[in-house]
């Protein structure tokens, strides 16, 4: 019997909850809370790659790994350790889980948390290891996330913020950090914005997280929140993109509600983000020898050759290969500065090949007559870009329900400033809908 097939023997009915999420989302104190209430045994990625990057990488400073003051410096260790094995880490932690029940085999009956998941990949190794897993993302807005880590930063909220954006994984290589793409691969969704000085609070968050270990543990335990439904199938929607970045779906939706009975939902059209018929498609561009192919990419890539002869952070003479990859880092180690993405402007956005799904969602519902748009709901699985943001408004639409750890503030600031109300989606995601919600056979 192999590893992989020991493991999946031993856990048996137990539950396996892995936690995603933006620092200072309160993945870890979910973690303690949940080893302290509820008895799970608690592992943690950032314990592990203290364990693995002595193994891999020469002149670690395990200070710096063990210090909340260094956050860039433990990112580039962590991506390092990827880089040269893309499974070391959780694989270190399954061997550790593996160890732990070979010494107290009691332990093999206990639920299983763990803490501080930072890229896809790690999902798909957990995904395949453990029958009963599942991920969790965890969601707090920017200020909160801010104020929860500013004594950390000195203050410095500048190094916040470039460390924050890094953590999404927006320009990062395979194997670095991807926070955003581990919340688009995550089973359920929720909200850590609160503050627990009243009691009562933590309390309901608690309850909140328990509901969804008791559906976790019992499928089919209860039906589907509405917006469950709505969200799973903007994610089914999703499927259809062979955008090579990332997959978007939406859906306009119409709720409506009589006295006290439960809210039916009515969906007017679906989207996801794809080339118009009759526009290659990036992967046809890309062809066999390129399936990565991005244009938007590749696009910036042309500005980053033509544009940068000196790095514009710290003035130094720049020299940009044949090929390469985004971002393109600054050879002076003391400024870092990511050519190709802190200096675009938009994200050049305008360059991609593909409609948005929100777009593609209202112009469906314009090609095809129907007048519902103006006052509907929108679900997503992504936050709606600054142009998206201002389509919706114009197109009238009420409601914004998204799946995104990190929404851009113009997009936020055109819904907003029109009256769109922006909402977090809390709940089961698409990929768990049909696992959680259906019945198990009878005997």
């Amino acid at each position: 019997m192999n590893l992989l097939e020991a493991v999946k023997v031993s856990v048996g009915k137990t539950i396996i909850i892995g936690l995603t999420g933006p620092f200072g989302a309160g993945c870890s104190e979910i973690a303690k809370d949940l080893h302290s209430r509820r008895s799970f045994r608690k592992y943690s990625f950032h314990e592990a790659i203290g364990k693995v990057a002595p193994l891999l990488i020469p002149n670690v400073d395990t200070g710096k790994l063990s210090s909340r003051k260094h956050r860039a410096y433990q990112q580039d260790i962590g991506n390092e350790i990827r880089r040269k094995d893309i499974n070391a880490i959780p694989e270190h932690l399954v061997k550790k889980i593996q160890e732990d029940e070979n010494k107290d085999a009691s332990l093999k009956s206990a639920d299983i948390v763990l803490d501080g998941i930072r890229n896809s990949s790690e999902i798909t190794y957990l995904r395949d290891t453990f029958l009963n897993f599942f991920v969790i993302a965890v969601f707090a807005s920017y200020s909160t996330r801010w104020n929860r880590n500013k004594t950390d930063y000195d203050e410095n909220e500048g190094t916040f913020r470039r460390d924050d954006e890094q953590d999404s994984g927006q320009y990062e290589p395979a194997w670095g950090q991807q926070v955003q793409l581990c919340v688009d691969r995550s089973d359920i969704l929720i909200s850590n914005d609160r503050e627990f000085a009243d009691p009562s609070m933590k309390e309901e968050f608690q309850s909140q997280i328990d509901s969804h270990i008791q559906l976790m543990k019992n499928p089919g335990s209860r039906k589907p929140h509405i917006w469950e439904w709505n969200m799973a199938q903007a994610y089914t929607a999703s499927l259809m993109s062979s955008c090579c970045k990332r997959k978007v779906g939406a859906v306009v939706v119409r709720e409506k509600a009589v006295d006290d009975q439960p809210s039916r939902s009515y969906m007017i059209a679906s989207g996801y983000n794809e080339a118009p018929l009759g526009v290659r498609r990036c992967e046809e561009r890309g062809g066999t020898s390129n399936p990565q192919y991005c244009r938007k990419d590749e696009k910036i890539k042309e500005v980053v050759r033509d544009q940068y002869k000196c790095c514009p952070k710290c003035g130094q003479k720049v020299t940009i290969p044949d090929s390469f990859g985004l971002p393109f880092i600054c050879s002076n180690t003391d400024c870092g500065a990511r050519l190709g993405r802190d200096f675009i402007p938009g994200r050049m956005l305008d360059l991609c090949v593909a409609v948005h799904a929100e777009q593609s969602a209202v112009l469906q519902a314009s090609k095809f007559g129907r007048a519902e748009v103006d006052g509907s709901t929108l679900y997503t699985t992504t936050f709606p870009c600054p142009l998206c943001a201002r389509m919706l408004v114009y197109a009238g639409l009420q409601q914004v329900l998204f799946a995104e750890p990190y929404p851009q503030d113009d997009a936020i600031n055109a819904l907003e400033e029109a009256g769109v109300e922006a909402v977090l989606f809390e709940g089961v995601k698409g990929r768990a809908y049909n696992r959680l919600f259906e019945l198990p056979p009878k005997p």
